[in-house]
């Protein structure tokens, strides 16, 4: 079995885990998580450091995660220190209003460590030999403000509302689910591709290998006015190699 569909196995595994309604606090008090995005990007990443850390223990791993805030990967999986195949993962988390909606992430700095060996990653980016991508998306639920801010009781866990639903998940090597295009209006973003969990899954991006997503991110320029320059698309940076 492979790396992947090791992964994709204990993704399946875990999918009955992913309803959290909340917080509890040693007075056996429950507070609901609410719909705020960031909070709930948090808790999927909770979902994804258990199923990190147990294929590491099978699989003869050590995972590490950053100490420095903002430093990419989410995780690190390595054979020692001076392993320079490590693999990144990072957790990436979206929602969706309808279940038929296409959807898209960010996929970090393209002027970042993939041009800067070091700079804002736990190791230099040349000890890393793969880069995943483990996504979740789920459809939001409406709940009442007022629900949101009850606080519950053990009792009465079953009356509180998740404010999400069908939650799907994707294990996916980064390349192959990036954009040709910025993330995310001027920022210096790395866009994926927008679609849906089957294009996700598939890994339905422009690019032919890795090497040519590098290639292009590491000269994709950071204004308009330069890229209509040089390319701003997949076709454009074709003919500007052949050039």
């Amino acid at each position: 079995m492979g790396f992947k569909e090791k992964f994709d196995k204990l993704l399946a595994e875990y999918e009955a885990d992913y309803n959290i309604c909340g917080v509890i606090s040693s007075e056996k008090k429950i507070y609901p998580i609410g719909s705020d995005t960031k909070v709930l990007s948090t808790i999927f990443e909770l979902f994804s450091r258990p199923i990190i850390q147990q294929f590491a223990d099978e699989n003869g791993y050590t995972l590490v995660e950053p100490t420095v805030q903002n430093h990419y990967p989410d995780f690190t999986l390595q054979k020692s220190d001076n392993d320079n195949e490590k693999i990144a993962i990072d957790v990436k988390t979206t929602y969706i209003d309808k279940p038929e909606s296409k959807f898209k992430y960010t996929l970090g700095g393209y002027t970042s460590f993939i041009r800067n060996n070091t700079k804002n990653i736990v190791y230099p980016f040349d000890q890393y030999k793969e880069h995943w991508v483990m996504g979740f998306v789920y459809t939001r639920v409406a709940v009442k403000k007022s629900a949101e801010h009850k606080i519950y009781t053990t009792d009465e866990i079953s009356d509180i509302v998740l404010p999400y639903k069908d939650v799907k998940t994707f294990f996916q090597e980064k390349w192959k689910i990036s954009g040709d295009k910025a993330g995310s209006g001027n920022t210096t973003n790395i866009g994926s591709i927008n679609g849906r969990i089957e294009d996700f899954t598939a890994g339905n991006g422009p690019f032919s290998s890795e090497e040519e997503f590098l290639d292009y991110w590491r000269n994709y320029e950071r204004t308009a006015e330069e890229r209509e320059k040089k390319f701003s698309d997949i076709s454009g940076y074709r003919v500007w190699k052949q050039n």
